[in-house]
């Protein structure tokens, strides 16, 4: 929401959106929205004509929008050199329906050998946002396991105790599942010829073939079960967009209330300063 500040202050601004859901309930003052994959805003590599339509579609809003704008860019991405459909190269379990907490730590047991691969290749990890180290892996499932099965989300679930964790309840839970995520994903670029996933394509395999999935949708529900209205953006950081089958994964605001507003609202409950 920076855009609104520097807007406040005389500064024009425009954007390139992602997710159109998003964008909406923030309302910057101008964007411009693409139907690309995440992590592409300017749609496929070494296309630089294509990218400067998009720079300069974008930079027309300031322009032409007088109010608040989200403007959808009307050309999808030229297709990419790299075609094909990406598929994880470790060979997982189908995930057990039974037993959510074993499905989910068999999972892992098969990760981490080609998670320590691509730790000591480039010397260094994204996993350890939550304040637990690489090492303290086990507490980070527990932490996932106890939150999909109702432990609550007042306080770090006993079963997770251990980890030096730098975050208060409940936005801990987004730095806990962000530091599983970054796990899955730096094992599966491990093996040799492995190309990386789009982040689509990540997200696809995890909430479509994993335990992990099946474990992060079930706290999705958890969320929505607990009845406060303040934890449901919660869901959105923890569940893309599209892959929540209930509807918008951000919620929506109670009615009558403006979103923006109710962000604002939010957040001190979220990051632990207001019960």
């Amino acid at each position: 929401m920076l855009s609104h500040f520097l807007q406040r202050a005389g500064i024009a601004t425009t954007g390139i959106s992602l997710i159109r859901e998003h964008t909406e309930v923030i309302k910057p003052p101008r964007a411009l929205w693409t139907s690309f994959p995440l992590g592409r805003p300017f749609g496929v590599a070494d296309n630089p004509d294509f990218q400067r339509d998009v720079l300069r579609s974008a930079l027309r809003l300031l322009e032409t929008a007088q109010a608040p704008t989200i403007e959808d860019y009307p050309f999808d991405a030229p297709a990419g050199a790299a075609a094909g459909v990406w598929a994880c190269p470790v060979a997982l379990p189908e995930p057990d329906a039974s037993d959510l907490e074993r499905a989910l730590r068999t999972e892992v047991d098969l990760l981490t050998p080609w998670y320590e691969e691509t730790r000591r290749r480039r010397g260094r990890t994204t996993v350890g946002m939550s304040g637990a180290t690489p090492e303290e892996l086990d507490a980070v499932v527990a932490f996932v396991i106890a939150c999909a099965e109702g432990a609550g989300f007042a306080e770090v679930p006993p079963a997770a105790a251990g980890p030096n964790w730098i975050h208060a309840m409940p936005i801990l839970l987004r730095y806990v599942v962000e530091d599983l995520r970054a796990f899955y994903q730096e094992a599966v670029v491990s093996r040799p010829g492995a190309d990386a996933p789009s982040h689509h394509e990540l997200h696809a395999w995890i909430f479509e073939q994993t335990a992990l999935g099946r474990a992060l949708t079930q706290i999705g529900h958890q969320i929505a079960a607990a009845g406060d209205p303040r934890l449901v953006p919660m869901r959105g950081f923890i569940i893309p967009e599209g892959f929540w089958k209930s509807g918008v994964t951000w919620g929506t605001p109670p009615a009558g209330e403006n979103p923006v507003a109710f962000i604002h609202r939010a957040q001190p409950y979220l990051i632990g300063e207001e019960a």
